[in-house]
């Protein structure tokens, strides 16, 4: 277990080299945090996860680092002091996770609602529209007769696939004669020579 009586977390500049994101915990009373160790540093791979992590330790009541200017004014030393305030801070951090948990309902809400709002608005439309201006776009077409003629491609494809249902019948048929035509016979028995081994074994004494 890690004590956290008079921690702080402060960051830590990156390395020329690094591209993680580092802050370390240190002791204000200039204790060690950890057996030999004046202050323990963690580096995340994104700076969400920094900001998760930082937020976990003012739950627990670690809170950052002080950093005053000399130059700031006294408005803005008011202004530093009532952030680092500690109930300020958790209900900031309260306020927060409240927002983050509506926005995820509020995504999925959304995510579920669309497609149902997409098909009732198509099937609104589409009644709307037979009611409305279906009859009114079939009579300014002219001869309505020839709405229901069918089409040379349709006559074609239909024709096609007449030849093809005729051929397969014709197939089936021929299967089915092949079937009942042909005659199986079963093997006849063998034939019983044992008679010729008698005569044979008798002509032979």
């Amino acid at each position: 277990m890690l004590p956290v009586d008079n921690l702080k977390l402060r960051d830590v500049e990156k390395g020329f080299m690094s591209s993680k994101h580092i802050f370390a915990l240190f002791n204000t009373e200039q204790r060690n945090v950890y057996k030999d160790y004046r202050q323990l540093e963690l580096a995340c791979e994104t700076q969400e996860d920094i900001d998760a992590w930082k937020a976990s330790f003012l739950r627990a009541g670690v809170y950052p680092e002080r950093v005053t200017s000399e130059g700031s004014d006294e408005n803005g030393s008011d202004n530093i002091m009532h952030s680092m305030d500690p109930q300020l801070e958790r209900q900031v951090e309260t306020i927060r996770n409240l927002v983050d948990s509506y926005m995820a309902i509020v995504n999925k809400t959304v995510r579920d609602l669309m497609p149902k709002t997409i098909m009732h608005l198509m099937i609104n439309n589409t009644k709307e529209f037979i009611n409305a201006e279906l009859l009114a776009q079939l009579y300014s077409c002219g001869d309505q007769n020839s709405l229901m003629e069918e089409s040379q491609e349709q006559a074609q494809h239909r024709d096609e696939m007449l030849r093809m249902y005729h051929a397969l019948r014709e197939a089936l048929n021929i299967i089915g004669d092949i079937s009942t035509s042909t005659i199986t016979t079963t093997m006849p028995p063998p034939v019983d020579d044992s008679w010729l081994q008698v005569q044979r074994s008798g002509s032979g004494g």
